[in-house]
């Protein structure tokens, strides 16, 4: 029997509610009635003449005389639940479990255990985007694809090496940098470049560690010296300590700016009140040294450990206007374009890796 026909009739069983056995098979037909003693429902399946395709020929006594399954049909399983919700989960992949069982109650008139479904959306979406293990071993193919398809192009991934005590062979890190992008920054982009981390959601969901860190800094410092403009190159970020340590190991010489938008929550943290952080974005964004120092004078007088907060900083062409680097042509204090472009990702962060990296 096709796999096809199988198929069919196990969904029309579930959705009657009634098991069934098969009495009589052989190459030519199949017969399969129900289960329970003294019901006549009986089915009739035969193969056409093309020799491939199964068809049911006759359904005897339609109605069952009896009861019918009480309790759980052993039919309803994660794997059929997966096969009759796979198109609903691929148009929506984040479709919710109590969505999914609405689903089988309409359709089916059965309802699963919130547990089980979760493994049902699982096993879909295996189906759909591939599964982890097997995205993550694809990276090298990946990466040489690119080469042979994007002369010019950078694309390096990272492993353990086999005599790694704890995760041998295990993947690291992977840079990509295509090469038109990198002509069309070089050509008329200003050179300030934003930086953020995305953490992963998957199976084997990763932050940002050092090690990730000085993986991306060196990668983006070799990509970015073909241009002959080293150093005019501007970098954004927030303070976390691996950026830094990065820069300061790999791109000692870079130009630095300390996004404000992520100085101001930890400002508001240390010094409360509309008033102070009415004061901290005026010094952020002065534009001339005469602005900037009327608004340092008044933080100076509100609270003078304000004053000593913002000195700890560093330089002030980290994270004030007036003191940025000309030649940079940005006014930029904020790396919301690099936070608007982690929104974009949503869900694609669960996804397998090469989903993730194909996403549009």
């Amino acid at each position: 029997m096709s796999q096809h026909l199988r198929d069919v009739l196990r969904d029309y069983y579930i959705q009657c509610g009634f098991s069934v056995i098969v009495l009589s098979a052989n190459n030519i037909k199949y017969t399969v009635t129900c289960s329970s003693e003294g019901c006549g429902w009986r089915l009739h399946a035969g193969r056409l003449p093309d020799g491939m395709t199964w068809a049911i020929k006759s359904i005897q006594n339609p109605e069952h005389t009896c009861v019918g399954v009480e309790g759980r049909n052993p039919m309803v399983n994660v794997k059929w639940a997966a096969r009759v919700l796979l198109e609903d989960i691929r148009e929506h992949n984040d479709t919710p479990t109590k969505a999914l069982n609405e689903k089988l109650s309409g359709r089916f008139g059965i309802t699963m255990c919130m547990s089980t479904l979760y493994r049902v959306r699982k096993k879909a979406l295996i189906e759909i985007h591939g599964s982890h293990d097997v995205s993550y071993s694809h990276l090298p193919t990946y990466c040489e694809v690119i080469h042979s398809t994007n002369p010019g192009s950078i694309a390096h991934c990272a492993w353990n090496p086999p005599t790694h005590v704890e995760r041998p062979l295990a993947f690291v890190n992977i840079f990509i940098s295509f090469k038109g992008c990198l002509e069309g920054l070089f050509a008329g982009c200003r050179s300030l470049i934003g930086i953020d981390g995305a953490h992963l959601k998957g199976n084997y969901g990763a932050g940002e560690d050092e090690e990730a860190w000085n993986f991306f800094i060196w990668h983006l410092k070799r990509a970015l010296e073909h241009s002959g403009r080293g150093d005019e190159w501007c970098i954004i970020s927030d303070r976390q300590k691996g950026i830094e340590n990065a820069l300061s190991n790999y791109w000692p010489k870079c130009d630095r700016r300390i996004c404000c938008k992520h100085l101001s929550k930890n400002w508001k943290r240390k010094f409360a009140g509309p008033l102070m952080l009415s004061l901290f974005w005026r010094v952020c964004g002065a534009y001339s040294p005469f602005t900037f120092r009327k608004a340092m004078e008044t933080l100076k007088k509100v609270n003078p450990m304000a004053v000593e907060w913002l000195a700890d900083l560093g330089e002030q062409s980290a994270w004030t206007i007036h003191k940025f680097n000309p030649v940079v042509t940005s006014d930029v204090n904020k790396s919301n374009f690099v936070e608007s472009f982690n929104a974009t990702l949503g869900i694609e962060r669960c996804r397998p890796v090469l989903t993730l990296l194909e996403c549009k």
